[in-house]
């Protein structure tokens, strides 16, 4: 009998984004600032998943998302679930919950847009149409998009770093 074996090991504490859509790992890690941690990271990439044929996981000692974080994640990857891990077991799981409403998250291309003022500064507000495949429009210009069509807000970089990777949808 082939004995199975974990392709990525177990963490001691932190946080395992698991079920995320095949190929959109980097992209959440770049999306939330994860990859700015200095904890480990474990990724895989295209993984087997009885489930979904291939999907992506990431594992990241010693951190734990806030909500902003998880919410980034479900519009990205509305399957994705999150455990929290203490001493090697996991002591919450839940699966992402995308919000009926996105709030300063992402950008309206229109120029038009009342968002995009500069005089009457007011944070972007789309509301989610459909979840799979994602589909969100602009509550003040009703324009709509697709999930490849999202442009996120820039985040603020906490560090220096020089190395510049360009992730597209």
């Amino acid at each position: 009998m082939l004995e199975q074996k974990l392709k990525i090991d177990k963490i001691q504490r932190g946080t395992v984004i698991d079920h995320i859509d095949a190929g959109y790992a980097l992209t959440i890690l770049n999306l939330t600032g994860l990859d700015e941690t200095n904890s480990l990271i474990t990724i895989g990439v295209n993984v087997s998943s009885k489930k979904y044929g291939k999907k992506d996981i990431i594992k990241i000692e010693n951190v734990f998302l806030d909500e902003v974080q998880m919410q980034q994640i479900s519009i990205l990857s509305s399957n994705a679930t999150i455990s929290l891990i203490e001493n090697f077991e996991v002591i919450e799981k839940k699966k992402v919950e995308m919000p009926k409403i996105i709030k300063k998250l992402i950008v309206c291309e229109t120029k038009t847009c009342i968002s995009n003022s500069k005089k009457e500064p007011i944070d972007t507000e789309f509301l989610v149409l459909e979840k799979n495949p994602l589909k969100i429009q602009c509550v003040f210009c009703d324009r709509i998009y697709r999930l490849d069509e999202i442009k996120f807000k820039p985040r603020r970089k906490k560090s220096g770093k020089k190395v510049k990777q360009i992730i597209q949808l």
